[in-house]
């Protein structure tokens, strides 16, 4: 199915509170996250050539980016304001996209601090949650892809019978999904850096243990998320590194930076 026929909304979640801890205070400057200059442009800018560019996304919508930060996009957006958390902004998201005429088939959900994506990777995430009719579809990376292709990336690892994974910053919604067993998204959500306390809210001490104890498969914590959330949920194993590539710390900006800057040089890396 092309994306003509199965035309998508993208939302990219770039809203910030100064009153967080932020490793990144002294690139920020009291300013959001996804305005830090890389190559010349806010980091936001290269998250939202990337979905322009796709195949599939037909409108996008942009979440908590200051008025500041308008002008520095030069693509049609749609600008929603702050809703003070990460599960309302994506919320939110998913109700703009609801809203759209003529209707969209799906949201896909970015953080603005993954500068490293491409449209090509959006295509490649979009036609592998294609392949089955599931409400949700999150991406996972293999540590060996990531870090293969950035071996300083220092990423957190879920321990699984099939190796190990990292979480990606690209999600896939299907209408309707966000609406269910808010509390748990919510939850899941300011437990999004602990796979420990993800799998702790996940059904209890046996899965816990079994995560501990590397005795968990990949398809048994997909089904087990998909029953505590009350849909139907599917990982998916991305080829892709950048898809795990998010801006949390100085050093994986720098990574970013030296791989953009590199790009705009004519430089392969």
């Amino acid at each position: 199915m092309s994306g003509a026929e199965l035309p998508l909304a993208a939302i990219v979640l770039a809203g910030y509170s100064p009153n967080e801890q932020d490793l990144l205070a002294d690139y920020t400057m009291g300013r959001s996250k996804a305005l830090i200059p890389i190559a010349g442009r806010p980091m936001i800018a290269y998250v939202v050539d990337a979905l322009t560019s796709s195949g599939y996304v037909s409108r996008i919508g942009i979440i908590g980016m200051p008025e500041e930060g308008h002008s520095a996009i030069p693509h049609p957006v749609t600008h929603i304001p702050d809703q003070g958390g990460m599960l309302a902004n994506a919320e939110a998201g998913v109700r703009y996209a609801l809203s759209l005429q003529p209707p969209v088939e799906g949201v896909l959900i970015a953080s603005a601090d993954l500068p490293l994506l491409t449209a090509e990777i959006v295509d490649r995430f979009v036609e592998r949650c294609l392949e089955t009719d599931h409400d949700l579809y999150y991406g996972v990376i293999e540590r060996s892809v990531m870090e293969t292709r950035f071996p300083n990336s220092h990423r957190t690892y879920v321990r699984l019978v099939e190796g190990e994974f990292a979480g990606g910053d690209l999600m896939m919604v299907r209408a309707g999904a966000m609406a269910v067993n808010r509390d748990l998204w919510e939850q899941l959500s300011s437990a999004r850096k602990s796979p420990i306390r993800q799998a702790s809210m996940l059904g209890g001490i046996w899965p816990l243990v079994k995560l501990l104890a590397r005795r968990m498969r990949l398809r048994e914590a997909e089904q087990r998320a998909s029953r505590a959330l009350g849909l139907r949920g599917r990982v998916i194993v991305c080829p892709d590194a950048e898809l795990g590539m998010d801006v949390d710390k100085p050093f994986q900006l720098e990574i970013a930076r030296a791989q953009l800057e590199g790009w705009r040089g004519g430089i392969v890396n």
